[in-house]
């Protein structure tokens, strides 16, 4: 597959995500408020208020880095069914056009849905605590779905890390970005995007 070929299908790709993850919301609010009307806002889409930047940083910079250690250490002990793209066709331009596709492929439809619905209805009936849990724990569920080949450890890494993480946006969402899923969701971009180059770089 060449080049331009890939940054289409992955456009394809962050294009059906978005439209396939919204449509749950969507139509939910709709039933429930006979109007689409303040939808963007209901998810989280809004700029967030009194955010401690500093703080946020911090905490899914660790986060990051442990599950980042964690995934590097399964693929270096040949445990990993994961395949990665061939960056060896692409130009320095291309390649970070793909890093961005990669990276909202996800990165947006998984914010809408797991925290700007998902989290934010758990929440709201089950409280903080027990919400952001149970969120979590459905944010990690997908990822015992896996593509091809992949050993048990490497299943194991990916459920365990996806609950950290998915833990941690619900955190940063709901305690420390009043409920915008904006930060959590440029988080989700530039995790996806980095630890897409740091494995191609050792795969």
């Amino acid at each position: 597959m060449n080049v331009i070929n890939t940054l289409i299908n992955e456009f394809i790709g962050v294009t059906s995500n978005v439209l396939l993850f919204s449509v749950i919301p969507l139509v939910w609010y709709i039933i429930r408020e006979k109007s689409s009307k303040g939808f963007f806002y209901s998810i989280g889409i809004y700029k967030p208020q009194k955010m401690n930047l500093f703080a946020m940083i911090i905490i899914i910079a660790a986060v990051y880095l442990v599950t980042l250690l964690a995934n590097v250490l399964v693929i270096k002990l040949g445990y990993s069914g994961r395949s990665i793209v061939n960056t060896h066709e692409f130009t320095l331009l291309s390649f970070f056009i793909y890093l961005l596709l990669y990276g909202l492929k996800t990165g947006i439809a998984e914010e809408v849905f797991f925290r700007g619905f998902v989290a934010k209805k758990l929440i709201k009936n089950l409280g903080f605590s027990k919400g952001n849990v149970v969120q979590a724990v459905v944010f990690a569920l997908p990822h015992f779905v896996i593509r091809g080949s992949a050993s048990l450890l490497d299943i194991i890494v990916r459920i365990i890390n996806a609950f950290l993480l998915g833990y941690t946006f619900g955190y940063i969402m709901d305690r420390k970005s009043n409920g915008s899923i904006i930060p959590v969701m440029i988080s989700h971009i530039l995790i996806n995007m980095t630890s897409s180059l740091i494995l191609s770089m050792i795969l």
